[in-house]
């Protein structure tokens, strides 16, 4: 008679960190032995007044962490530095889908690059859309909305047409 086992898979925990320390977090974790995944994104941002392509965080203050509810030790990473706590719904930690984790991995390998290029377009340039019901449509950039929406103008039956969409599923024409 075979032994009855359970195995229970990683899961993926939400933690925020301390005020411009996720970097710092992600690095102390990760000497532990800990897997941790902090999503990196590319920004243009002002310095002494000229346009610099800076690598950020695509969601500040927030870092994923891979764990296992039985054999893994949660002591020490809120006393870890940088670490502030778990997001918690309740009393629980809360878990991150998997599939999340997932798409915004690919996202990065889909640019070729560890970061997110959030600002890689601009205004007038001719981009082709890569998912979708409009797959294979070229438009007009137009700006970007906020973080994480690009806003692209389509010729839909000879009408011009705004579409906001991620810029993960635009490529340069």
């Amino acid at each position: 008679m075979m032994p009855l086992t359970t195995t229970i898979e990683r899961q993926w925990y939400l933690l925020t960190s301390k005020p411009f320390k996720d970097e710092l977090a992600e690095i102390e974790l990760g000497k532990q032995g800990y897997e941790v995944y902090r999503p990196l994104a590319q920004r243009l941002r002002k310095q002494r007044g000229k346009l610099v392509k800076k690598t950020e965080s695509l969601f500040p203050r927030y870092l994923f962490i891979a764990l296992n509810e039985l054999t893994d030790n949660w002591a020490p990473i809120r006393s870890t530095k940088g670490v502030s706590q778990f997001v918690r719904f309740g009393m629980q930690p809360a878990i991150v889908p998997s599939d999340l984790i997932l798409n915004l991995k690919n996202q990065e390998l889909a640019l070729g690059e560890r970061a997110i290029d959030l600002d890689r377009f601009h205004q007038g340039d001719t981009v082709t859309l890569t998912e979708g019901p409009f797959r294979g449509l070229s438009g007009v950039f137009m700006s970007y909305d906020g973080e994480e929406r690009a806003i692209i103008l389509l010729e839909i039956l000879h009408k011009q047409t705004k579409l906001a969409i991620s810029p993960a599923k635009l490529l340069a024409a």
